[in-house]
């Protein structure tokens, strides 16, 4: 039986500076988005949906570039790892490109399991209508004593400001997600919605920060294996 020939030591070293790269531009790609974030906080502050829209555009741009590039880095680390393991199981090259492998892998669920929530919800305030900030409820019939403990459903579907009392069914809690209020003070409409918007950039932010590890920790391992390979 013929034997499958190994790539030529020219194409191992393209495939090691591709997946090199690639991770490392991944892990530049997330941190620019983590950096640009804090500051549509400001813009929240005057204009909550547009701040909205501009998430949305960094999010399709990611989205659209991000899991592609994933997908072909973790196949090529992943096969840098079989090649270096049928050459010399002792080494340490080929577990150096598995792990990078896993860690690069590890972007996907992480973006799906975590992300998408906080992703959905903003992308909802950029697309829907002028007159509405959440998904419409069921309409009730609104009381005087509703509207003086401020927690409600207003006409046209828009977002009641938080306050009301407990057994209120039509209180803060949303569609979009719990907001607890400030204790000193009630909040008007426009404040509550633009503090909702920024608490969700926030987390978003956050979980992104996190996600930055998996495709910098792929590059950092694939210097190391490319070193020890040599």
């Amino acid at each position: 039986m013929a034997s499958i020939d190994r790539p030529h030591g020219t194409t191992l070293a393209a495939l090691k500076g591709l997946a090199i790269t690639s991770s490392l531009l991944t892990a530049g790609q997330l941190t620019t988005i983590s950096l640009t974030l804090p500051c549509l906080y400001p813009a929240a502050q005057t204009s909550h949906r547009l701040a909205a829209q501009q998430f949305a555009s960094l999010y399709r741009t990611a989205k659209t570039t991000g899991p592609p590039v994933e997908i072909l880095t973790t196949l090529i680390c992943s096969g840098l790892a079989y090649v270096g393991y049928t050459t010399n199981r002792a080494g340490l090259g080929w577990k150096l490109w598995a792990v990078a492998a896993g860690a690069m892998v590890s972007v996907i669920p992480w973006t799906v399991g975590m992300m998408e929530a906080p992703s959905y919800k903003l992308l909802w305030v950029s697309e829907v209508a002028s007159s509405a900030t959440t998904t419409k409820l069921p309409s009730v019939k609104v009381t005087d004593a509703d509207r003086a403990a401020g927690g409600y459903m207003e006409a046209g579907g828009q977002l009641g400001v938080p306050g009301g009392k407990a057994g209120n069914r039509n209180g803060a809690i949303t569609p979009m997600e719990e907001f607890e209020p400030f204790e000193d003070a009630v909040m008007d409409q426009t404040e509550y919605e633009q503090l909702k918007v920024i608490k969700l950039l926030k987390k978003y932010n956050g979980l992104n920060m996190v996600r930055v590890v998996g495709p910098l920790a792929a590059g950092v391992l694939g210097l190391w294996a490319a070193l020890v390979d040599q």
